[in-house]
């Protein structure tokens, strides 16, 4: 009888450390895939060329779409709430963009077809029902932060 105690203990404590090993094992092999994924972005983006879209959504409803014809481009997008909106279309040499939208219910929409120029700014809007629309770029919209707070903004950017 004191056999069969201990060796139903034993088996208990066995079973406990298989547990803890497949969930390492488990753990490893998450590990293992996501650099791999990595690894394949780089190769990726290294035949590419140097072309990057980072976007990171948290919230529901959000809507991102990008369209981007550049030799070297750099975009960052973080919408941070619900329902926002997010449109970019670009022709240019070069873009570097930032685009944040925190709150909810935010729209951005620019539009620019430049193939010689270089696009390099910030668009930041932090608040509810915000609106950033802007048409072309120049000289004068190269290096622009936009930072809109607040609710129930637009702002309407036009370059010729």
């Amino acid at each position: 009888m004191k056999k069969t105690v201990t060796y139903g203990l034993l088996m208990v404590l066995f079973s406990c450390n298989l547990q803890a090993q497949d969930e390492q094992d488990f753990k490893q092999f998450g590990l293992q895939k996501q650099q791999e994924a990595v690894q394949k972005a780089q190769k990726e983006k290294n035949v590419a060329g140097n072309n990057t879209v980072t976007i990171q959504q948290i919230g529901y409803q959000n809507y991102t779409n990008i369209a981007v014809k550049a030799q070297q481009s750099n975009i960052d997008v973080k919408q941070l709430g619900n329902q926002n909106n997010l449109d970019l279309y670009k022709n240019a040499r070069e873009i570097n963009q930032s685009l944040i939208q925190k709150g909810n219910n935010n729209k951005i929409n620019d539009f620019s077809a430049n193939p010689y120029s270089a696009s390099n700014n910030q668009i930041l809007q932090y608040g509810n029902n915000l609106n950033y629309t802007s048409y072309g770029s120049n000289s004068i919209s190269d290096d622009m932060k936009i930072i809109q707070r607040g609710n129930s903004g637009s702002i309407l950017i036009l370059n010729r």
